[in-house]
């Protein structure tokens, strides 16, 4: 007796064409018509061992519309910012870049008509994996802005979740600095700030959510920011 003659399974010409062009195993179905018969059914019914049917439910049904998401960088010249600095730590105030950036984008905000809108926008500076939100940057005296700045890397506080347009996150002096930058959960644009080794440079990195912020808009405030920390004592004023 032929026995693979006797083992063949009782299939319908349909089921087995639907079965070879869905890549199903013949031995995987069940066989609802009489005798254990496989029809067209049993094949359309069918879920694969290794696809089960709750998470072929879980799956999207199309992929998620990328965000529009726009990058400029710039490099700003801090030799303004060095002779202030010496000329004011003979009278004994001291400031730090971190001052100078966080007054700058406020003013810069300021500036700027296309997003008069957000003049007095709140701005989340980043420490560490945490965030602390200055109101009103732009209106903030220098020497107010650096009490507020120290005072909030001396307490625990995170306003991560307290709406902010902009997040800076100033990086140590280094040599190496980023190309991308990811933005953080309810910021329409990130600052990044990394001022070389020799200290006679910062490249900034702008990211925005080109959706909530045009390009244009973006590249005309970043030169605005250049301009103030370029000119430092105009934040003074």
């Amino acid at each position: 007796m032929n026995m693979a003659v006797a083992s063949r399974l009782a299939v319908s010409p349909y089921a087995r064409r639907l079965a070879r062009e869905r890549g199903f195993l013949l031995e995987a179905l069940h066989g609802s018509g009489p005798g254990g018969r496989i029809l067209a059914a049993d094949v359309l019914d069918f879920t694969p061992v290794d696809a089960p049917a709750e998470l072929l439910a879980a799956a999207p049904a199309s992929s998620p519309v990328a965000s529009r998401i726009a990058a400029f960088a710039t490099s700003i010249a801090l030799d303004a910012w060095h002779e202030l600095l010496s000329a004011l730590g003979s009278s004994g105030k001291v400031f730090d870049i971190d001052d100078i950036v966080l007054r700058a984008t406020g003013r810069a905000f300021g500036e700027i008509s296309e997003v008069a809108k957000v003049k007095e926008a709140p701005v989340a500076l980043e420490l560490g994996n945490r965030q602390v939100v200055f109101a009103t940057t732009s209106g903030m005296p220098l020497t107010a802005l650096r009490a507020a700045r120290l005072a909030a890397q001396a307490d625990n506080r995170d306003d991560a979740q307290k709406p902010a347009v902009l997040s800076v996150r100033l990086l140590p002096p280094s040599d190496i600095r980023p190309v991308t930058m990811p933005l953080l959960p309810g910021r329409a644009m990130r600052l990044t700030v990394s001022a070389g080794s020799a200290g006679d440079n910062a490249e900034c990195l702008l990211t925005v959510d080109a959706a909530r912020v045009d390009e244009a808009t973006s590249t005309v405030w970043l030169a605005a920011l250049k301009s103030a920390v370029e000119h430092p004592l105009r934040l003074f004023v």
